[in-house]
C-alpha cells in the first residue's frame, strides 16, 4: 500500500494548466473518505511551481498512517529543474529529492532518512535519461487537453527506481452529478491512464500500483482523470478519477477549488 498512494495522490493532484489554482479533494472507498489532497499550482509561460499534500483520513489515518508531500518546480515544457517526494508510513519517513543540472536532465537524487541521514541514490544514468517526474507528466496532459481538447500522449517518467512510460488514451465523455460529494456539476471529458513497465528493477509479480492496474485491465476498467473547468473563467483539471479494482472502486471527487 505504501507504494500505491504516491501514485494515487499524484493522480487525484494533476496540475491544471493556468497561472495559479488552489483545489482540493477527498478520495473515498466504500463510500469512506480515506485521503484528503491539497494542490497548489502555479503555472507561467517559462516557468512552473507544483505542490501537493496528501494524508489518510478517518479510520484510515490509524490503519493505514501514511502522508506525502510533492513539490515540483520547472521550466519550458513542463521540464522539471527540482523534485522533492516525502513520504511518511506507519512513523518511518523518507525524503527523496531530484536535482537536475538542467531543466528536464537528472543530474543526482538523494534520500534522507527519519533520522537525518543522507544517501546518495542516483540511479544509472540509462533508466533516468529523457524522464520527467510524475507531475510535470501530468501536467504536460493537462497542456495537451488545454491546447486540441484532447489528452492522449505518452511521457517517460522516472520514480526514483525505475523508469516508466504514462499512457494516456481519451475516453470520452461524460457528465458529473454528485452534488453530495463534489463541487462541480456538469459535462467532463475521460483520459485513462495506464503505466508501461520501463527500464530498472521490477518486480516479477505485479504488486501496488502495477497490480491495481492489472486487475483494472482485466474488467476493462483503467484508471480515468475526469477533466472540466469547474469555474467558468478558471482552468481546466482533474474534477474526478476512477480507479476500479476486484476489492471495489476507488473514487477521488473534487471538494474545493479556488
Amino acid at each position: 500500500m505504501r507504494f500505491v498512494l504516491p501514485l494515487l495522490l499524484c493522480l487525484i493532484a494533476a496540475p491544471a494548466w493556468a497561472e495559479s489554482a488552489k483545489a482540493t479533494y477527498g478520495l473515498y472507498t466504500g463510500g469512506v473518505k480515506m485521503i484528503d489532497v491539497t494542490s497548489d499550482v502555479d503555472i507561467g509561460s517559462q516557468s512552473y511551481t507544483m505542490k501537493t499534500v496528501g494524508a489518510t483520513t478517518g479510520i484510515f489515518k490509524t490503519l493505514l498512517p501514511w502522508t506525502g508531500t510533492f513539490d515540483t518546480t520547472g521550466e519550458g515544457n513542463f521540464l522539471p529543474t527540482k523534485h522533492t517526494y516525502a513520504v511518511a508510513w506507519r512513523g518511518d519517513s523518507e525524503t527523496l529529492t531530484f536535482n537536475y543540472e538542467k531543466p528536464g536532465v537528472l543530474k543526482s537524487v538523494t534520500k534522507t532518512k527519519e533520522d537525518g541521514t543522507v544517501e546518495d541514490a542516483t540511479p544509472e544514468a540509462d533508466i533516468s535519461d529523457g524522464t520527467r517526474d510524475l507531475l510535470s507528466a501530468l501536467g504536460m496532459m493537462m497542456k495537451r487537453y488545454a491546447d486540441t481538447g484532447k489528452c492522449a500522449g505518452d511521457t517517460l517518467v522516472f520514480d526514483g527506481k525505475r523508469s516508466l512510460t504514462v499512457q494516456i488514451a481519451d475516453a470520452g465523455d461524460t457528465t458529473m452529478n454528485n452534488a453530495e460529494l463534489s463541487v462541480y456539476q456538469g459535462p467532463a471529458h475521460g483520459c485513462a491512464v495506464k503505466i508501461i513497465q520501463g527500464k530498472g528493477k521490477w518486480p516479477k509479480k505485479p504488486r501496488g500500483w502495477m497490480r491495481i492496474q492489472q486487475m483494472g485491465e482485466k474488467d476493462g476498467k483503467l484508471p480515468i482523470i475526469w477533466l472540466a473547468k469547474p469555474i467558468n473563467s478558471g482552468p481546466v483539471m482533474p474534477v474526478r478519477i476512477d480507479i476500479h479494482t476486484k476489492y471495489g472502486d476507488v473514487i477521488a471527487h473534487l471538494t474545493s477549488v479556488q
